[in-house]
């Protein structure tokens, strides 16, 4: 975000109604629903997954750190959903976003020779996303265990959501809060992991934008597709979504042969330029991009949405106004 822009945010904002872009990440297990109906033992290999990706994850994480001098915020495990793990982490600049996929790839791939050795009834398939924070998504707080608050003795969630949230980015009382993320980026997010498998990692087409827009700063260009279009369920007015997806996995190469629609799109410079059009015509459903090529680079994308800053002041005007009158 460029210097003049951050004097329009308020000069009391707190930490977290700061403008944030999160990469989120979906690792499903295949192949269980089967697996769990055919094997009285089934909880070892559920328990093995929990246990074993979380700890490729951040072995990955800490061999990239490693080996390069990038900075990059850990993957953080958000939560579980049955045979699904989630997983996010704060991006500053595109480049981080490059970064964070090839960990994520890496992840995949160590799991799978992993998970190979223990049964050839289970794979994994995996979906990648963005979302812009605090507007238009949002961050939600929950209490553990009947923790008490100051603002439980006002009867306003909005409120009791303030202090719980500044007492999260303060680092203070987070064993008895639990934190979750909803709005649009989170619910198309959902809905890709619908298409994708264990061969094709779906990416949202607002991360392919940011991702080809890395290419010519990246080392290590990532080899994204694109198959034609399809409704996702209320995203995007049901206007068609396109489907561009990573290859991963064994025969994820013969894959991308058998795709003969949009081939062309591959080429990362005609697949930036529609992701552009795609973001530009429904810039009020995609993360609207604000990540510089470094984050002391005030670059093409240094900038934050004037009507994104204007309603978390909005916002923030309020908070302070329902405060005051508590």
């Amino acid at each position: 975000m460029s210097l003049n822009e951050k004097k329009t945010l308020p000069t009391d904002l707190p930490e977290g109604l700061k403008p944030r872009i999160r990469l989120f990440f979906s690792v499903d297990l295949v192949g269980s629903t089967a697996f769990k109906q055919s094997r009285p033992s089934w909880l070892p290999a559920l328990l093995n997954f929990y246990r074993d990706f979380d700890q490729i994850i951040h072995a990955q994480y800490r061999t990239f750190r490693q080996r390069s001098n990038a900075h990059i915020a850990p993957p953080e495990f958000w939560k579980s959903n049955g045979d699904e793990l989630l997983y996010t982490c704060d991006l500053s600049s595109r480049a981080q976003a490059v970064d964070a996929i090839h960990i994520w790839l890496s992840a995949l791939a160590a799991y799978r020779c992993d998970l190979a050795t223990l049964t050839e009834d289970l794979d994994v398939k995996s979906t990648a996303w963005i979302g812009l924070f605090p507007a238009p998504n949002s961050e939600v707080f929950f209490r553990r265990g009947g923790a008490q608050f100051r603002s439980d003795s006002v009867d306003d969630p909005v409120l009791a959501q303030a202090e719980m949230r500044d007492k999260w980015y303060a680092g203070h009382g987070r064993h008895d809060i639990v934190r979750d993320f909803v709005g649009p980026s989170i619910d198309t997010g959902f809905r890709l992991t619908s298409w994708s498998s264990p061969r094709r990692l779906i990416l949202s087409a607002d991360l392919a934008f940011l991702l080809t827009s890395s290419y010519a700063t990246s080392d290590e260009p990532l080899p994204l597709h694109f198959s034609g279009a399809q409704k996702l369920r209320g995203v995007m007015d049901n206007q068609p979504y396109p489907m561009i997806w990573l290859p991963v996995g064994a025969g994820a190469r013969a894959d991308v042969h058998d795709e003969g629609i949009g081939r062309h799109l591959s080429d990362p410079n005609l697949l930036r330029s529609f992701c552009e059009a795609i973001v530009e015509q429904n810039y009020k459903v995609f993360t609207p991009l604000f990540l510089a090529d470094d984050p002391e680079d005030d670059g093409d994308f240094g900038w934050a949405p004037p009507y994104i800053i204007n309603r978390i002041a909005k916002d923030w005007q309020a908070e302070k106004r329902l405060k005051m009158a508590a």
